[in-house]
């Protein structure tokens, strides 16, 4: 395949101003986050239907012509398996490709499994059995090999025309609106952050404290977060989940404490001290003010009833709408959905909203009243 390297702003702007001009491109990126709590992008894919460009973010400074051309909402943008690229893509240039459609997700319309790999779809549609040794390559070394580039040139390349041949099966079954409404879905998601007065919050297990427990861990929590986020390190490597609960639920009061509750010698050395301090001081709260407890799902008396309820609903639409079950509701919808409905947490659930809403919301409302 032929590319073009791009590594000059001036380049970036030519490539980009040829972009706008067509209905739709293809796109990708290779990134590394290994020890990181963001991730590092190495490389950006694009091909406009004549072109095949690989953009080298380490050089370029200048991203006003890419960030307009991701937003233009006359270009149509595709992405296949693209959740961790819009991650990418918000963190990098604080936006996401709109519009977007990821084939990924249309696939799983036609009835492909929901994580269908692009290799296998291009094989059944384009008759190529694209090499995918490169995956795991470092895409932050320089110079990148030519069996890197033509890695990368193929993930975009190829995406095109089996977008075309996706996109017509899907409008033929009458797929369409629901497809955009899930990709914008995704979207949204990708770009939600987590709150840090709220990370305790996601912490497992977080449900079996109480009291000066649970206030101790909001703070180590938000504390964690913020310094994962301030150093870009990933969470892990800051405190490890487990300890971080294991210092809340024991609220130990010494360096040999923290010891024995198997903290690592790295993570006494450098956090010991300050772990000592958030102990002290959720030890200082009344336990009125201390955060109420968090709900336990699973631990909710008809938890199981509804649950099952639920997904005999999903069963009976999905045969009769001829869509993957899967699909139509995930194992985390269905807990998210009753996450809300028990109070347990807070939001719009997905069961209930877009696309999915016509098809379950009436059964669905049903179910729940049964189970206040």
């Amino acid at each position: 395949m032929n590319y073009q390297f791009i590594t000059t702003n001036t380049a970036l702007e030519d490539v980009c101003k040829a972009a706008s001009e067509v209905s739709q491109i293809a796109l990708d990126t290779e990134f590394v986050r290994i020890r990181t709590y963001y991730p590092h992008l190495g490389l950006i894919q694009m091909y406009d239907g004549k072109q095949i460009s690989l953009i080298d973010p380490l050089t370029i400074t200048e991203w006003t012509p890419f960030v307009e051309l991701l937003t233009n909402p006359t270009v149509l943008k595709y992405l296949h398996a693209g959740s961790e690229d819009l991650e990418v893509f918000s963190h990098q240039f604080g936006c996401v490709p709109t519009p977007m459609i990821d084939t990924q997700v249309v696939a799983a319309f036609l009835g492909y499994p929901i994580s269908c790999g692009f290799a296998t779809l291009v094989e059944k549609y384009e008759h190529i059995a694209l090499d995918k040794s490169e995956s795991r390559t470092d895409w932050l070394a320089r110079p990148l090999t030519e069996k890197q580039c033509q890695y990368a040139s193929g993930d975009v390349f190829y995406l095109l025309p089996l977008a075309k041949k996706l996109i017509a099966q899907a409008q033929e079954a009458g797929y369409m609106d629901a497809i955009v409404d899930e990709c914008e879905m995704i979207a949204e998601r990708r770009q939600e952050t987590v709150s840090p007065e709220l990370a305790y919050r996601d912490i497992g297990n977080a449900w079996q404290l109480r009291g000066q427990q649970l206030a101790c861990l909001k703070m180590l929590a938000e504390w964690r977060l913020n310094q994962a986020r301030a150093r870009d390190m990933a969470l892990n490597f800051v405190v490890r989940e487990e300890h971080l609960w294991s210092v809340a639920r024991y609220l130990p009061t010494s360096l040999a404490e923290l010891d024995a509750l198997s903290l690592s010698g790295q993570e006494i050395r450098c956090h010991g001290r300050r772990l000592l301090d958030f102990v002290a001081k959720a030890k200082q709260i009344k336990d009125e003010d201390c955060p109420e407890p968090i709900g336990n799902l699973i631990e909710q008396p008809n938890y199981k009833k509804a649950f099952k309820a639920i997904k005999t609903v999903i069963q009976e639409v999905s045969e009769g709408q001829r869509y993957n079950p899967e699909l139509l509701a995930s194992r985390r919808q269905i807990n998210q959905l009753l996450n809300i409905h028990w109070k347990i947490k807070t939001g719009e659930p997905e069961l209930l909203s877009r696309w999915r809403k016509a098809l379950l919301a009436e059964k669905i409302t049903a179910i729940l009243a049964q189970y206040p």
